[in-house]
Order: C-alpha cells, then structure tokens, then sequence
C-alpha cells in the first residue's frame, strides 16, 4: 500500500548520463524543467537517472520535486549506454517507459497524452522531434515509448556492445521488428524537443568510432532471421556493479 498522499507510478522516464567535463547542468536543467510542469501529472512519473560511472559527482538539487532514483553505476565500462538503458528499465516502478537522453524534453500535453494511453502491448513507439527554435529535425533512434514487458521481450539491450561506440540502439530496433513487435510513431503532431548541449562544459569528449561495434552488428542480424532469433542476444546482462544514490518521492 502507498503512503498516504502518494499517487502510483504510471509511467517511469528512464535517462543514462555520463558527464566528464566541468558540471551537469543539462541534467539538472531538464529535471527543473519537468518539476514546473502541472504536478497532478507529474506525480504519475518516476525519473529514473543512471550516471554510468560519471568523473564528476551528479547531485541533484533539493529544490526540484520529483519521483526520482538516482543510480551510479560503479564498474568503469566506455560506453556502457546499453548497460545503463538496462539498469534503469530494471528499477522502473511503472509499467510504462520512456527512455531518451539529458537533451530531451517531452511537452506537458505529450506526457499527458502517454500517461492517458492504454500499456503499449508489442510496440515500441517513436516520436518526430524540433529543435529549441522549433524547426523538425530527424527522429531519434534512442528515444521510445513502450511497455516493461516489450522492452524485456528481446531481452533488453545487448551488452555485448558496450565497451565501444554505437548499433547497441539499432540492433535492439532490429530484434523487436524480428520477433514481430511494431515500431511506428505515437503521435505525428506532438513533437519532443531537443535542446541545445554546451559541448564545452556539461557533456562528455569520449571518442565515436563505430567500426568494431558495426561489425559485431552484421555477426549478429544473420541470427535474427533464424528459427530462434534469441542467438543474437549475448545474454549479458546488468555485466557490472551499481549502487543506488537517492530516491525522492512527492
């Protein structure tokens, strides 16, 4: 039973952040952000933050009012996104998701319209994007909409990629579409924002070089079209140590 006062977790917003410069402010802007929203609706919504082994020590104000976790995990893995996206699914409360980046922004009447949307049921959903000026740019391949269950159905993401740069997003595309689950948009006319990151100072300098990881990829998408697509999937999972920071509930 909750305490009362409390309201259920409907939906949990699941974020991996790595920072190695000078702050975290992108972070802490976007949870301000989303504290100033209606709080009957944001009360619906668990913020689940994984600092994938951050140099710098994310602390997140006392002043912004949200369900929230704070994870850090502690094994130093480069580019360990796909390990991160797992760990965050694993400790969402709710039995919907949403997983994106620190420069992503979904507007009230987006979340309000997710949040009144029935459990997605073998679908993972994607959504059109601007800019902050609000000019359409390109969907984002790491940002859905889906359910607990259809995440976990492939799986979760394929840890054997982490270590290395990139496809870990696209190869779990690729499973879901090959054990038959759908992946359309949730909406065409309500657009998630992307903001603007000071590369400079709150962001990271880790080098993208694709190559070995688009290699481990075509290894793998010949299985996906075998009777048994599931020997794409390394089974490495949650591959490193976490512990668990703050919780705050509203």
């Amino acid at each position: 039973m909750l305490p009362i006062g409390q309201t259920e977790i409907e939906l949990s917003y699941v974020i991996p952040v790595f920072f190695n410069q000078k702050d975290t402010k992108v972070l802490n802007d976007l949870l301000i952000a989303y504290s100033r929203l209606d709080q009957d609706l944001i009360r619906r919504i668990q913020f689940v933050i994984v600092d994938d082994c951050s140099p710098i020590k994310i602390e997140i104000p006392s002043d912004i009012h949200l369900n929230y976790q704070l994870l850090r995990i502690t094994t130093d893995i480069r580019w360990n996104q796909a390990g991160a996206r797992n760990l965050g699914v694993v400790k969402a409360a709710g039995p919907k998701i949403i997983i994106t980046d620190c420069d992503h922004f979904f507007p009230e009447s987006l979340l309000r319209k997710i949040l009144n949307s029935k459990i997605p049921y073998k679908t993972l959903y994607k959504f059109k994007r601007e800019d902050a000026n609000g000019k359409a740019i390109q969907s984002h391949c790491n940002t859905f909409y889906t359910s607990k269950a259809t995440f976990f159905s492939t799986l979760g993401y394929d840890e054997e990629f982490c270590g290395n740069y990139g496809y870990e997003d696209v190869m779990f595309r690729y499973f879901q579409s090959a054990i038959g689950n759908k992946i359309k948009y949730f909406t065409r006319l309500k657009k998630i924002v992307s903001n603007t990151i000071d590369r400079e100072e709150s962001y990271h300098n880790l080098v993208r070089d694709t190559d070995v990881n688009l290699k481990l990829m075509e290894a793998k998408i010949p299985f996906l079209k075998d009777k048994n697509p599931f020997k794409a999937h390394s089974r490495l999972f949650l591959n490193f140590e976490y512990q668990v920071v703050k919780v705050n509930r509203i």
